[in-house]
C-alpha cells in the first residue's frame, strides 16, 4: 500500500512538472508578444531573443513598462538552489526586442519601480544555503539597487 502511494504520489509531482513546462506564459506588449515557448525559451513574435533567455523551472513576465518609444519588461527566471532568481530586461519597439544580460543578486524578494524613463529595482543581497551562516547573514542586509535605463542595467552604489 506504501509503494502504491508513493508511485502515485511522483506521478502527480511529474505530471505537475511537465505541465508547467508546457504551459505558454506570454505578455502582450505595443509591439508584439513575449511568450514562453515549448523549449522554455523566451521568444518575441515567435522569434527567439539574442542573446536567449532560458528558463530554470519557472517564469514571470512583468507588465510592460511604456518608456519613449519602447515597451520594457522585467522577466524573472526562478528555480536555482544556489541562485532563486535571476533577472532581465527585454526592451521592445518596432525594430524588435531585446534582452539585458541577466542582473540581481540571486535574492527573489524585490521592490520594482519606475522613475522618470529609469525602472529601479530593489532587492537585498543573498548567499544561497551551502554559504556559510555570516555571510548569509550579512548578505541580508546589504540593499542593491540596479537601474534601468536606456537598455542597459546597472547597479546604484549605496551609501553606508
Amino acid at each position: 500500500m506504501r509503494m502504491l502511494l508513493l508511485q502515485a504520489a511522483l506521478l502527480i509531482v511529474a505530471s505537475s512538472a511537465l505541465a508547467q513546462n508546457s504551459q505558454l506564459l506570454e505578455t502582450k506588449t505595443r509591439f508584439g508578444t513575449l511568450t514562453l515557448d515549448d523549449q522554455n525559451e523566451l521568444t518575441f513574435n515567435a522569434r527567439p531573443l539574442e542573446p536567449p533567455i532560458k528558463v530554470n523551472s519557472s517564469m514571470d513576465l512583468g507588465t510592460p513598462f511604456h518608456i519613449g518609444p519602447a515597451d520594457v519588461v522585467l522577466v524573472i527566471d526562478y528555480g536555482g538552489t544556489a541562485c532563486p532568481a535571476q533577472y532581465y530586461f527585454v526592451t521592445i519597439s518596432k525594430l524588435g526586442a531585446k534582452g539585458t544580460a541577466s542582473f540581481g543578486t540571486c535574492n527573489d524578494d524585490r521592490t520594482v519601480q519606475r522613475s522618470g524613463d529609469s525602472i529601479l529595482v530593489t532587492m537585498h543581497g543573498y548567499r544561497g544555503p551551502f554559504e556559510p551562516d555570516a555571510e548569509r547573514r550579512k548578505a541580508a542586509r546589504e540593499t542593491h539597487v540596479f537601474v534601468y535605463r536606456d537598455r542597459a542595467v546597472t547597479e546604484r552604489e549605496q551609501r553606508r
